[in-house]
């Protein structure tokens, strides 16, 4: 079981910007020294859900500060690129790393409204993810980029950079068994312990059935397939469980865009509610995420406990945590993160 760590670098009031990048890059430093397998970092925008919305530019300073931990962007939301710009920082950050560079595409929340925001229609988002991961998966291995779609076109586009990993570094995909199957990917979903072989089940159906299909996929040989849990660990159960929800209300507050004369784009009181099959993560309140095994909060001994379920019964080979959110402290994120490293990384 390969455990990485996820990371959307909420905004912390309490300190200046620079301290919170030079604690989250001192926290990274960490999780390489004691051998987490990868640290992802989401794309969001206008919101104090993230602090670090250029990806780009915060990997490659962590790529210059540790050796061995994988970093990788989950995702790049693709309608927000350009797919030319991304497939030149996906080089860049690839040979910076000497190959330790993942990517994981989508094309962003189902609601859109950080597409709107930006003058774009959300109706367009799926038709120029899928254009845009065609051109940049073709500029990743191609000397001259041509391509004829409804929203780019190029015409022997020389492609100047390459990748350090050949064909190009590995895939992941959020969400979707199905989207990630086809492409052969790794995956991130979401669900509880019960949940995941059915999951992993269907990644695997849409895998066999697209490779023989198509021999000329890129398919990883040992996709990585698990689900991402934000994790606090205390001393004692009610005292964690009580220091857990109050960061997670911090944490559902940020996911609201600031307008003027305090107005918000979404709205402060969240319930849960879905749009089709797929559930909001700022409409979960603290008991569903504890219910739904969004959260992991306890002792020691009761986190433990999980973990080790998830890996006997699960399915997945991998798992994903976030340490730092909502309020929580550096010096929080860092004992729990600890904890897991001691328990369950050799």
């Amino acid at each position: 079981m390969k455990i990485g760590i996820f990371d959307h670098v909420e905004k912390l009031p309490s300190l200046s910007l620079s301290k919170q990048y030079s604690d989250r890059i001192s926290l990274v430093q960490r999780a390489d020294e004691l051998g987490f397998y990868s640290y992802h970092v989401a794309e969001h925008h206008h919101s104090p859900l993230t602090v670090a919305p250029s990806q780009s530019t915060y990997l490659g300073a962590l790529a210059a500060v540790t050796k061995k931990i994988r970093l990788c962007p989950l995702v790049y939301v693709l309608p927000l690129h350009h797919p030319v710009r991304a497939i030149e920082e996906i080089c860049m950050l690839d040979n910076l790393t000497e190959g330790r560079l993942d990517i994981g595409f989508g094309r962003g929340a189902p609601v859109g409204d950080e597409l709107f925001m930006w003058g774009m229609d959300p109706g367009e988002s799926n038709s120029i993810y899928e254009e845009s991961l065609e051109i940049i998966l073709q500029g990743l291995t191609s000397e001259f980029l041509n391509y004829a779609g409804k929203h780019f076109q190029f015409q022997d586009l020389w492609m100047e950079l390459k990748p350090y990993q050949q064909p190009y570094p590995p895939v992941w995909v959020a969400g979707s068994p199905v989207k990630a199957g086809e492409l052969g990917s790794n995956l991130i979903s979401e669900g509880t312990i019960s949940d995941l072989p059915k999951v992993v089940e269907k990644y695997f159906e849409v895998r066999s059935a697209v490779k023989v299909l198509n021999t000329e996929s890129q398919f990883l040989n040992e996709p990585l397939l698990g689900v991402s849990k934000r994790i606090f660990v205390g001393d004692r159960s009610q005292s964690a469980i009580k220091r857990a929800r109050e960061s997670y209300e911090v944490h559902l507050t940020n996911y609201r865009k600031p307008m003027p004369n305090g107005k918000s784009r979404r709205p402060r009181i969240m319930i849960e509610s879905e749009i089709g099959s797929r559930i909001l993560p700022w409409t979960v309140d603290f008991e569903t995420a504890i219910n739904r095994e969004r959260v992991l909060a306890g002792s020691k001994i009761q986190v433990s406990e999980y973990i080790h379920r998830y890996i006997a019964d699960s399915g997945a080979n991998f798992l994903l945590l976030s340490f730092q959110w909502g309020d929580l402290s550096h010096e929080e994120a860092l004992e729990t993160m600890e904890m897991v490293a001691d328990e369950f990384i050799a």
